[in-house]
């Protein structure tokens, strides 16, 4: 943030009342770095400077004095969608100096061009425009050699309607810009779908690298992510499997300079370890800027990892499946509600035990462990987990529709509801300030009120972005299990109980086995209850 200080941390009333030149130095793309655009727009600033101070001179006007203590630069920053001045960098660091009274009146602010400043709808343009002329800034432009004050704003409508069809120009054209590129990228993502090209962009999997007609595994990277997959299915955690990775030294893969759990996460969650591309674009809602994902692509990436082993390490890490099943860890299971199933009356896990010989029609059944263990206070009953299963494989649409959404989130709501609170003082003190100036205008308290307006406006935005956060709080992720599950129970053939548990387990943190009402009562993860019937009771 620009702090117009001195080194010694010290402020003169003369530094904050003598009029200075600030040079305003902006382009969008990091190519046009390695082009001309910082060079021409830091000469056109100095020719000016030169200039102003020869008719100043002629005048007898002491000279103007660039500040070269605040670098005014938003280099590969867009002005499109107003990025350059929501930050306390650039000019969004200047604005903030404006607003605080740190920029002495008469001072200058100089760029090539209104478009430098900015590139968004006129509307907002005028009001970026009237935040920093109402502090007493001068905007000059080099390129049409115009200079803006609000006198001259105030006074003057040509001066308003060039600034505004300059302003206008400008929006278009990157609007413009924004749509063809926004069309091309449609279009090679289409021609990925359809398989014509497997290059959606050179930039892929950290395992992987580009060629012409697709890409080739990179080593060592393709093998550790082979390793990585191995160590977890033997049990190994990400914490232990990144401590020992740094232990001997594997390289890494990207820019990071040692492993980390996430690092691990990452890999083991990435879908494009079995050949999936998840394309995805940024759109803009209300302002805000926002990541969508299309639906995935398979067979984009060469697979390092086979389908097998990731649908059963997302079994451990999303539904967490039991590590022993049966009498070994290699058995298959055999109960599609292993680590879920839950006593009614005390609470305690429930166990599958084998009542009676298979061959003379024994049927396998969920008792309470506690109760088996002859530790409960209550009876020792038994349910046949066919029965239980068979409800499940018919019922479990069900489940699906009407997913309760969860509280949003403790953290989130309580930041959110200081937030507003914070927005309803400030909100009243802004009224109070207000009522004072209309009725006394000589207290002179524009700049509190611009200083307070800029507040309260920082704090909506981010209330919105709470709001959105709180809205959004694990949805997609609890969708994107539930279609998990969908496509589990849905699928032919004999139901595979190793996945359906998996996807279970990761949308309900238990299922209680009710066997005094004949119901299955389901508990969401993120709270709430979901009954299904499995019996008649009397």
């Amino acid at each position: 943030m620009y702090t117009d200080t001195p080194a010694n941390g010290e402020q003169s009333a003369t530094e904050l009342t003598t009029p200075r030149v600030y040079s305003y130095t902006r382009f969008s793309t990091p190519e046009q770095q390695e082009g001309d655009s910082l060079r021409r727009q830091t000469e056109g600033a100095a020719r000016w400077m030169r200039r102003k101070n020869e008719e100043r001179a002629k005048e007898g006007l002491a000279p103007l004095v660039l500040d070269e203590r605040l670098r005014l630069q938003d280099l590969g920053v867009s002005a499109f969608r107003g990025s350059n001045t929501s930050t306390d960098r650039g000019l969004g660091g200047f604005l903030m100096a404006c607003r605080a009274g740190l920029i002495a009146e008469g001072s200058y602010l100089v760029v090539e061009s209104l478009d430098r400043v900015s590139r968004m709808t006129p509307r907002k343009v005028s009001r970026l425009l009237d935040d920093i002329v109402d502090a007493g800034v001068v905007i000059a432009t080099l390129g049409d050699g115009q200079e803006y004050d609000a006198e001259r704003l105030d006074s003057d409508p040509t001066a308003l309607l060039i600034a505004l069809m300059v302003s206008w120009r400008a929006h278009e054209e990157s609007k413009v810009k924004g749509e063809r590129l926004s069309e091309v990228w449609a279009d090679k993502r289409r021609r990925v779908r359809n398989g014509t090209d497997k290059l959606l962009t050179r930039k892929g999997p950290s395992w992987l690298d580009p060629v012409d007609d697709g890409w080739v595994e990179k080593a060592p990277h393709a093998d550790t992510v082979r390793r990585i997959y191995a160590m977890t299915l033997e049990g190994i955690g990400e914490h232990k499997i990144a401590h020992r990775f740094n232990e001997e030294g594997v390289p890494m893969m990207g820019r990071g300079k040692m492993w980390h759990r996430s690092t691990v996460s990452k890999v083991l969650r990435n879908p494009a370890v079995i050949g999936t591309l998840v394309p995805g674009r940024v759109v803009y809602r209300d302002g805000k800027r926002a990541r969508v994902f299309e639906d995935p692509i398979p067979e984009v990436f060469p697979a390092v990892i086979e389908r097998a082993q990731w649908e059963a390490v997302r079994a451990l890490k999303d539904g967490k499946a039991p590590a022993v099943r049966g009498r070994g860890a290699k058995g298959k299971l055999a109960n599609i509600f292993a680590g879920l199933a839950r006593c009614p009356e005390c609470g305690a896990s429930m166990t599958r035990v084998m009542k009676g010989n298979p061959s003379k029609g024994g049927k396998p059944k969920l008792v309470c462990t506690q109760a088996k263990a002859g530790a409960a206070s209550h009876g020792y009953r038994s349910v046949t987990l066919s029965d239980l299963q068979e409800t499940l494989e018919h019922k479990w649409e069900r489940l699906l529709i009407d997913i309760p959404a969860g509280p949003g989130g403790g953290e989130v709501d309580a930041e959110l509801e200081n937030l507003q609170a914070v927005i309803s003082v400030a909100v009243e003190q802004l009224s109070e300030i207000e009522e004072k100036a209309k009725r006394n205008p000589s207290l002179g308290l524009s700049s509190q009120r611009r200083a307070l307006e800029a507040a309260l406006a920082s704090y909506k935005v981010d209330a919105a972005a709470l709001e959105l956060e709180r809205a959004s709080v694990d949805h997609g992720l609890i969708a994107a299990r539930a279609e998990a599950f969908s496509d589990a129970m849905s699928a032919e053939g004999q139901l595979d109980l190793a996945k359906s548990n998996a996807c279970l387990r990761s949308l309900f943190q238990g299922v209680v086995i009710d066997y005094r009402t004949g119901r299955l009562l389901f508990q969401w993860r993120q709270g709430g209850e979901t009954a299904l019937t499995y019996a008649w009771v009397e």
